[in-house]
């Protein structure tokens, strides 16, 4: 599977009632992957995938988070607006804000961190669609 294939999954498993518009802007570098918008709140999402953990623990994973792409969500952040980095790996993600952290992600702690597909896609449409989340 790739990136493109991983968000697509998504949107198919997300409801009707979310906004999914698959961001493509080749003039501003940065801009997330995604934007969700329901009901009850909206968020960007930047997606990164892996197709496989590295075997040892204690080995980084380097998820290519640009540093145009963490300015671009730090800087949106800042204004008060949801943005997050989807880091994927076969069935786990990792949903996080920590901009930063998104290249040096152990394999212990990003198995620690993570979640199911499943729950990922329950937590994005908690955010757009259930209010006072």
């Amino acid at each position: 599977m790739k990136e493109k294939s991983f968000i697509d999954k998504t949107h198919k498993k997300l409801p009707l009632s979310i906004y999914k518009w698959k961001i493509n802007d080749p003039y501003t570098g940065g801009v997330p992957d995604c934007f969700y918008s329901g009901p009850a709140g909206h968020c960007f999402v930047e997606y990164k995938f892996k197709k496989e953990l590295p075997r040892r623990d204690t080995t980084p994973i380097n998820f290519n988070l640009s540093t145009q792409q963490q300015l671009w969500l730090t800087e949106r952040s800042k204004q008060g607006v949801p943005c997050y980095v989807a880091l994927a790996v076969d069935n786990l993600v990792v949903l996080t804000q920590s901009f930063s952290k998104a290249n040096a992600y152990l394999t212990k702690d990003f198995l620690d961190d993570s979640m199911l597909f499943e729950d990922f896609v329950a937590k994005i449409t908690k955010m757009c669609v259930e209010y006072g989340t």
